[in-house]
């Protein structure tokens, strides 16, 4: 049996179950939640405590389950997000559920007496997507940044658990749900719409941006989000690319996939390209480069090996008010 009781039950202690898969801030996370779930069922705190011992094997204490029902302390570094209506619209919470809309997962398990897991994640093959990815969900979460770990395929997973991002970000991703902090400015419009071409998003060596995916509603979504940003597609409804139920060969892997679904795709204008770098950009380098490559061929980059320009009047700008009389 495992005691959580007294002062570590706060967030502020930490180590590592013995024996366990979890870390003790993990465990009581675990504990925390389900204490939240059996309140609301009704439970009486000598209840919920045999409970918890009984489904996790660990000890609360009476004073730790009042505090942690009426949510004075939390494992949660303090910052507990009980309902989709208590998260706060901000741009990394947009950019997280353009990635979300993409390649992130939002998944539910249940373990049986431990109760239903509810795990966000994400798995890239670009170290630097899993490390905003990882940074950006910590700033929603008030905790600290979940580290990116390779796995055996070679790419980097991050995994952090969180029902209120679960119930947002499950899929088919609900557009009416999304919206209100999708939209709400337009930085987070434009944070959307990087963490969705950072995962989908195709750069090829022209420079041209696609992105694929086999939700319909969901690319007319972000075709409608492009055109708030002044930026043009090259249609004005996603086009078919591969018909469900048919199979294609991937050249660069040798491998045979089966469409299960119609799969569409968009695509952003050229002339719009230049747009697309000022307001969205890319987190992924290989991406960045070859739209910063595309901007320099067409005189709208500097080379990339020539020294930023100062002018006099960079110098002032950059003085105090009280100093710039003095030049």
């Amino acid at each position: 049996m495992v005691s959580i009781v007294g002062p570590a039950v706060d967030g502020k202690g930490e180590g590592a179950k013995e024996g366990g898969r979890y870390t003790l801030r993990e465990l009581r996370m675990e504990a925390f939640d389900l204490v939240q779930q059996l309140h609301e069922e009704g439970l009486s705190y000598t209840q919920i405590i045999d409970e918890v011992e009984r489904r996790l094997g660990v000890k609360i204490g009476k004073s730790n389950c009042s505090y942690w029902v009426r949510r004075i302390h939390s494992p949660y570094n303090g910052i507990y997000i009980g309902s989709i209506e208590l998260l706060q619209p901000t741009e990394d919470l947009a950019y997280l559920i353009g990635t979300e809309a993409g390649d992130a997962y939002a998944t539910k398990t249940d373990e049986g007496t431990r109760g239903e897991k509810y795990i966000i994640g994400l798995k890239v093959k670009d170290k630097e997507f899993a490390d905003e990815y990882a940074t950006r969900i910590a700033r929603v979460l008030g905790r600290d940044a979940p580290e990116p770990k390779p796995n055996k395929d070679g790419r980097w997973v991050v995994r952090i658990r969180s029902k209120v991002l679960y119930q947002l970000f499950k899929k088919p991703i609900d557009i009416d749900r999304i919206r209100p902090f999708v939209e709400y400015s337009e930085r987070c419009v434009a944070m959307f719409l990087r963490g969705f071409f950072d995962s989908e998003g195709c750069v090829d060596k022209r420079g041209a941006m696609t992105v694929y995916n086999t939700d319909y509603q969901l690319l007319l979504y972000v075709m409608y989000l492009l055109k708030k940003l002044g930026i043009e597609t090259t249609s004005d409804t996603p086009k078919i690319k591969t018909r469900g139920g048919t199979s294609f060969k991937d050249p660069k892997k040798g491998k045979t996939y089966h469409h299960n679904k119609d799969y569409y795709y968009l695509r952003i204008r050229m002339p719009s390209n230049e747009t697309f770098y000022n307001w969205v950009g890319f987190t992924i380098e290989r991406k960045k480069r070859r739209l910063e490559e595309y901007l320099r061929r067409r005189g709208r980059l500097p080379p990339a090996n020539q020294p930023p320009i100062f002018s006099p009047m960079h110098i002032v700008k950059a003085l105090p008010a009280n100093a710039a009389g003095g030049i």
